[in-house]
């Protein structure tokens, strides 16, 4: 079975010709640890790792045994079975996600209205107390595209329900996807409140999400 574009060759042990490797048969045969475990307790032969030296040898599996166990009924039921417990298994996570996106679509999310000319001034000093590096302070001077951002960013973090309600889903399976549908919630709320600030809230709706440790899509 050939790699895909996105897969190229890996380097292989000299004089290997005719053999696979375990990530041979994982990512281009689909075999799992476990059917190799079962069905290929031993390898037909090791060689030296060609990555490293000091790595332990690569075991290695000959293509021929690899097809004539793929045709045996024993593995095929084994595969079927493995690929059930898949599916059983993205099921019940895509289940979880849909009840995590409910909840993060029905929260009371909150802002808290104040004048224009404050929350300019609150975001701007937020702001230059959390300086980096080089950046440059901000003032009532700075060019609105970036006035506008760092306002929004302050009323994100500062001025809303926002990281309050993000612990709710804390170690939740679809934290990544309700971490979205809060996030976009809360630059409607505050557009809705500042209009002036409606086309950076939905800029930043486009943005690369800044998930927190360990949370994924």
């Amino acid at each position: 079975m050939p790699r895909g574009k996105h897969h190229p060759p890996r380097p292989k042990p000299a004089n290997s010709e005719g053999m696979l490797i375990a990530n041979d048969l994982k990512k281009e045969r689909g075999w799992t640890d476990g059917q190799i475990k079962t069905f290929l307790p031993e390898p037909d032969k090791t060689a030296r790792n060609p990555f490293s030296r000091k790595a332990a040898p690569m075991k290695l599996y000959s293509l021929e045994r690899v097809e004539a166990i793929e045709a045996t009924p024993e593995y095929r039921r084994a595969r079927e079975a493995s690929r059930n417990r898949q599916l059983a298994a993205r099921e019940r996570a895509l289940v979880k996600k849909k009840a995590a996106v409910a909840v993060a679509e029905s929260l009371d999310l909150r802002i808290t209205p104040e004048p224009w000319d404050t929350v300019l001034q609150k975001a701007i000093a937020h702001f230059n107390g959390r300086l980096r590096g080089k950046q440059s302070p901000a003032g009532l001077s700075t060019a609105p595209s970036r006035l506008n951002r760092l306002t929004v960013n302050y009323l994100r973090h500062q001025q809303t329900s926002y990281e309050e309600e993000l612990k709710e889903f804390k170690g939740v399976v679809g934290v990544g996807e309700a971490y979205l549908v809060v996030r976009n919630r809360i630059l409607d709320l505050i557009a809705d409140t500042y209009p002036q600030l409606k086309a950076e809230c939905e800029r930043q709706k486009f943005d690369a999400p800044e998930l927190p440790d360990g949370v994924t899509l």
